[in-house]
């Protein structure tokens, strides 16, 4: 297990500090398109890039999506509970696809291992299943891998591959947001399955909220879609706050900044502010958002808020969309005590 980056209290410590350069990950991805250079028409555009939608010749759109779960796994390892992760992948993938508008369908797992264990593999699947189930996907196959000279005896990796489908009218691309509209944010469970790299080490072995970094990663999937059925096309964005933050939301439209305040959160969020600092723990973790909904008004947010509640899940309207400033889109958050700018 890697050793916890300690503080010293010079200098707060960062997700790139912990190993993850998210810069050098979106220039990664930027190469990625410019040599793809993907010109077919039938190709749609998706906001902040959570799905890539491809036009049918019926009229109806195709979104798809992968993901995985990240260091997650490690903790897996050390707790020897694997009944959650799974869950944790499906949702990686489902809250991805509704962030295009998309009606999640099928869901493909890829399981590499160095070794098969039979009784660990079934949990992990079990979990698979589960999530499939929540979000009303068929589990249509997978790969599983061993590959010994790869993975150690008890190391292992997952991978989720997700289909759905939207019709162009309920395609959700960012072009409809503009100042003014809501901001309603749906509570998320805890960590979900981003940012361990970092959390790993602030939190360590002894933490009392060391359990927690197992807590699974919520499924939207149903009271979402009740929500783009009863707002239609007042419902004009939808942000899943994965690696990132609060940044995520800058990804559905380059014409607008936002004016937000803090949400509740987990405790382990605040725990961790003695390492590191507030701003880079918004631009790193959901913070008690695990998903953020860009509605046409109050009383849309109103609607929004009702039908996430009555599913089990806290939500709240939080603040607005505003003009840009500075020509360049960026989060206000309004903590407690104080007030942070992050882009």
């Amino acid at each position: 297990m890697p050793e916890p980056l300690g503080n010293s209290g010079s200098k707060p410590l960062s997700y790139r500090d912990a190993g993850v350069d998210i810069e050098a990950a979106d220039k990664f991805v930027g190469k990625i398109k410019a040599m793809t250079g993907i010109s077919d028409e039938a190709v749609l555009p998706g906001a902040g890039g959570y799905a890539a939608v491809y036009r049918r010749p019926s009229g109806e759109a195709v979104a798809c999506t992968t993901d995985g779960v990240g260091s997650k796994l490690l903790l897996c390892e050390e707790f020897n509970r694997y009944d959650t992760i799974g869950i944790d992948l499906v949702a990686m993938c489902a809250n991805d696809l509704i962030c295009v508008g998309a009606k999640p369908a099928i869901f493909l797992d890829y399981f590499a291992c160095g070794a098969i264990d039979i009784e660990r593999s079934t949990e992990i699947i079990k979990g698979i299943v589960h999530g499939c189930r929540e979000t009303d996907m068929l589990l249509l196959g997978g790969e599983t891998a061993e590959m010994p000279d790869l993975y150690g005896k008890n190391h292992f990796d997952l991978a989720g591959f997700a289909v759905g489908f939207v019709s162009e009218e309920e395609l959700l691309t960012g072009a409809r947001i503009k100042a003014g509209q809501r901001v309603v944010a749906v509570a998320s469970s805890g960590l979900h399955s981003n940012g361990y790299s970092l959390a790993r080490k602030i939190i360590g072995i002894d933490s009392p909220f060391r359990p927690d970094l197992l807590l699974p990663t919520n499924l939207y999937v149903r009271p979402f879609l009740e929500v783009r059925n009863a707002l239609g096309p007042e419902l004009t964005g939808a942000a899943n706050i994965t690696g990132g933050g609060w940044t995520n939301i800058l990804r559905l439209s380059k014409t607008v900044s936002y004016r937000l305040k803090a949400v509740e959160r987990h405790a382990l969020f605040d725990h961790m502010l003695k390492d590191v600092a507030l701003a880079e723990l918004y631009r790193t973790f959901n913070m008690g958002m695990g998903l953020a909904l860009i509605v046409e008004s109050k009383q849309s947010a109103a609607v929004a808020i009702e039908i996430f509640n009555r599913g089990g899940f806290a939500a709240c309207d939080i603040g607005e969309a505003v003009d840009c400033a500075s020509g360049s889109p960026g989060v206000e958050i309004l903590e407690s005590k104080e007030s942070l700018f992050i882009s």
